[in-house]
Formats: structure tokens, sequence, C-alpha cells
């Protein structure tokens, strides 16, 4: 998906392109409904939502990775990643932060 394609979509659902925690992340066209694996909470997200709760997931996954095989620095890189997406959802959709990260 190209930046204007991004651009249109961010569009579509109110968000500031400039707002984005991670702009290179992959965007799909869908909404998608997501499982707290923890509580098993459900919540529909739209492709936006999705694409930043994979990207922080993803970063909380690999900081824990990181940090059990002693790598510190990349862990704390990683952590911060997690915290932007985290952020995201808090300013966004605080609903689904709260069921689904919280």
């Amino acid at each position: 998906m190209n930046n204007k394609d991004k651009e249109t979509i961010y569009k579509k659902y109110g968000y500031d392109k400039n707002k984005i925690p991670f702009p290179e992340m992959m965007i799909g066209k869908e909404d998608e409904t997501v499982k707290n694996p923890y509580t098993e909470v459900e919540v529909k997200l739209n492709p936006v939502e999705v694409a930043i709760y994979d990207c922080l997931m993803g970063s909380y996954h690999a900081h824990l990775a990181a940090g059990n095989a002693g790598q510190t620095i990349v862990a704390k890189g990683l952590y911060q990643d997690f915290y932007k997406g985290k952020d995201w959802f808090i300013e966004n959709n605080v609903e689904a932060y709260f069921k689904l990260i919280d």
C-alpha cells in the first residue's frame, strides 16, 4: 500500500497521519475482531487500529524475547515502541485500550 492510500484510510477513520506511531506499518482493508489473549474479551477494530495493535503487541513480545536474551538496549527500544502504540490507543480508542492492552 502506498502512502497516498494510507493517507486516504487515515482520513476515512479521522486520524492525523502525523500522529500514527508506526508510519511504515502494513494496513489491511477490513475491520477485524481482536481477542485479548489473557481475558478473551473481543473488540472490533478498524484497519488502522488493527495495524497499530499488531505493531505494539509485536514490539511487546519482541521486547520480552530480547530481554530474556540479555539484549537490554534492544529490549528498551522495543518497549518504547510498545508505549508509542499504547499511548496512541489511549488517545484514539480508550475502550479498546482497556479491553485489549491494559
